[in-house]
């Protein structure tokens, strides 16, 4: 940030979620001993028969397990339990209110730890919490944050590294994949998923602390496109070793506005389709990172009518299009995003996922359910966009998928 249906389950055998058993296995901090493994989540059935799985017919192409288990999950769901897999929201790092009870309860897709506690919720207390959102979850939840370092720290408290400011981290690019690992283990070890960093945006030279969002929080890498672009993928490539999944942020670029979205109106008068300043994403995205953050300011020589986050051109023909992006898109916050602001809230989330997007976050749960109702209402009226929220879920549940959250295997006995 800058600062479907529920089908009938086919005997013999069943889908049942379950969440990521690690999470409700940390050892306390102040332990002597060296943690247990994390538990692997329970293998469950999915619904394609064994052979099916294990012996195609000749001549058919193999059938990936993981791909099958979602598709599996994504059957049970219905067109509202599909749309609220797309909103992310809310939760304060030291302990689950009831906002984000209600959230959890309207089956939310993930949320995003928020440093209520002034940033100093300890791990234990942050573990505490992930474990009490993962049992309240109807479906195991996207733990996210934001843990960029210098300014932007959710979780800084006990376990947890004081992370330098990305100015700093790019400084010594050799040594911040190691740095990353580490940080990822701790994140990792609370029950933490996914990180919403590294930033990506390369500040333009002449704006330097004048470029709100970026520069004046020392938050980018640096200035040079391919400088930035080799920290980016050492930050990706640490975190993911170290057990986190990462995420790019603001695409196509915050670095050449002066505006901060959260507090105002933005644009960007320079950037361009075939811009080098879009290096740094393309790096990111060549390394692995599963998820791109959507810039909320407007790209003039882009798009001029549209915020990024609303604009097919950016969203579809740019990041998916020309960079070959095909992983998760989210906006930033629109919850609380000035530049929204004239913008109803359920109408953020349909617009976005008409341009393309996928995950919808929000830091403010009240705005769960009109999103969600505004979604599954726009998907019973429009076939092509009931489509589009289909594609949206899965990929959500693919990252799912991926980081252990779901899981299938064959069945020994009917359901």
């Amino acid at each position: 940030m800058p600062g479907a249906r529920r089908g009938d389950t086919p005997a013999p055998a069943r889908v049942v979620i379950v969440a990521l058993a690690a999470a409700l296995a940390l050892a306390p901090a102040a332990c002597a001993q060296e943690p247990a493994e994390p538990t692997a989540p329970p293998a469950i059935p999915t619904s394609a028969p064994p052979a099916a799985r294990s012996a195609p017919a000749t001549g058919a192409a193999p059938v990936d397990p993981a791909a099958a288990c979602v598709d599996g999950v994504l059957r049970r769901l219905d067109v509202r339990e599909r749309a609220a897999q797309l909103v992310m929201a809310g939760v304060p790092a030291d302990g689950l209110t009831a906002g984000g009870r209600a959230a959890l309860a309207r089956g939310v897709g993930g949320v995003i730890l928020t440093d209520a506690a002034g940033g100093e919720a300890s791990r234990d207390q942050v573990a505490a919490t992930v474990r009490e959102i993962q049992q309240t979850a109807p479906i195991p939840v996207t733990i996210a944050t934001d843990q960029e370092g210098g300014r932007v720290q959710d979780l800084a408290g006990d376990g947890f590294s004081r992370i330098p400011a990305a100015a700093t981290q790019g400084r010594d690019v050799a040594g911040l994949r190691d740095d990353a690992r580490g940080w990822a283990r701790e994140m990792a070890d609370a029950g933490v998923t996914l990180d919403l960093a590294p930033v990506a945006d390369v500040v333009d030279p002449a704006l330097g602390d004048d470029n709100a969002p970026v520069g004046a929080l020392d938050r980018g890498f640096g200035t040079n496109p391919q400088r930035v672009g080799a920290a980016v993928t050492a930050f990706v490539q640490g975190m993911d070793a170290g057990g986190v999944a990462t995420t790019l942020k603001h695409f196509p670029g915050l670095g050449r506005v002066r505006d901060n979205t959260d507090f105002g109106d933005a644009a960007d008068e320079v950037t361009t389709v075939d811009d080098p300043g879009l290096d740094s994403f393309r790096a990111g995205i060549a390394a692995g990172a599963p998820v791109v953050m959507m810039s909320s300011a407007v790209y003039a020589r882009i798009d001029p009518d549209d915020r990024a986050l609303f604009s097919r051109t950016v969203v579809t023909d740019l990041l998916r299009g020309r960079l070959g992006f095909d992983g998760v898109v989210t906006t930033d916050d629109v919850g609380a995003a000035a530049a929204l602001a004239d913008v109803p809230v359920g109408e953020r989330a349909v617009r976005f996922v008409q341009a393309g997007g996928d995950q919808v976050l929000t830091v403010r749960a009240a705005d769960v359910d009109p999103m969600v109702t505004a979604l599954a209402r726009e998907a019973d009226g429009d076939p092509e966009f009931s489509g589009r929220l289909e594609q949206s879920a899965r990929r959500i549940l693919t990252l799912k998928s991926a980081r252990g959250l779901v899981r299938c295997s064959e069945s020994p006995t009917g359901g």
